[in-house]
């Protein structure tokens, strides 16, 4: 199974925008000053009696989240973040949804999983989430919360596999996902390195407004994302 290098993704975050390759690469890596912080154990759950594959699959899942917890933590790592001391992954049968995140950890699909072998980027999404853990984010900004799930997914642990393309003409940056994940992605290389853990401070502390971006770029969010369309090959 593979295990990808934390800063992997820093080469395709660079050939993304060639506009900005001007940026040293060491611009954007993550400080030393930033403490490690331990995965918390996991416990793998089965609802009913697991295939052989299933069992193989929770136990690599399981690998690839007390591996990527602390990187991920660390890049979101805001003031007073305390990992819970457990997190459960709980496989079941799901027949409409991939996964979701509970409060106890995580819940998979095992017919996701069973017809998508590869696909443990859906565990680190939801681990991110975990690790999110926001509070009194407002409605209209759940986006912005899947954008960096999807930003740590896609640039981070897989920035191998193939981006989905972004239609202009239908695209929005609240789109969420892969789409908003690009979007921070792109403005992380051209404004601002730490423009992610300053968003996710301020959804953890329940203070995110979208003047937040402008604060980070000196840009609004509607010009902002027109940029980022004009710089799109």
């Amino acid at each position: 199974m593979k295990t990808v290098l934390f800063q992997a993704g820093l080469g395709v975050l660079v050939g993304f925008v060639a506009q900005a390759a001007e940026k040293p690469l060491a611009a954007l890596r993550l400080p030393l000053t930033v403490a490690a912080i331990a995965a918390p154990e996991v416990k793998v759950v089965f609802d009913g009696a697991p295939s052989d594959f299933v069992r193989s699959w929770a136990d690599e899942a399981a690998q690839q989240v007390r591996e990527w917890w602390p990187q991920v933590a660390r890049l979101l790592a805001t003031e007073k973040f305390q990992p819970p001391a457990t997190l459960t992954l709980l496989f079941k049968s799901l027949p409409k949804l991939p996964a979701f995140r509970t409060a106890e950890g995580l819940t998979i699909s095992t017919e996701w999983i069973t017809k998508h072998p590869e696909d443990f980027g859906m565990i680190i999404h939801e681990m991110t989430h975990a690790i999110q853990d926001y509070h009194g984010v407002p409605q209209d900004a759940g986006w912005l919360t899947e954008g960096i799930a999807d930003y740590v997914r896609y640039w981070h642990y897989e920035p191998e596999v193939p981006h989905r393309r972004i239609d202009p003409a239908k695209a929005s940056y609240r789109d969420g996902y892969s789409t908003t994940g690009a979007f921070l992605a792109w403005i992380i290389v051209k404004y601002d390195r730490r423009a992610v853990r300053t968003l996710d401070a301020a959804l953890r502390a329940g203070k995110y407004t979208d003047a937040i971006f402008e604060e980070i770029t000196g840009k609004a969010l509607n010009p902002l994302w027109s940029e980022f369309i004009a710089s799109k090959p």
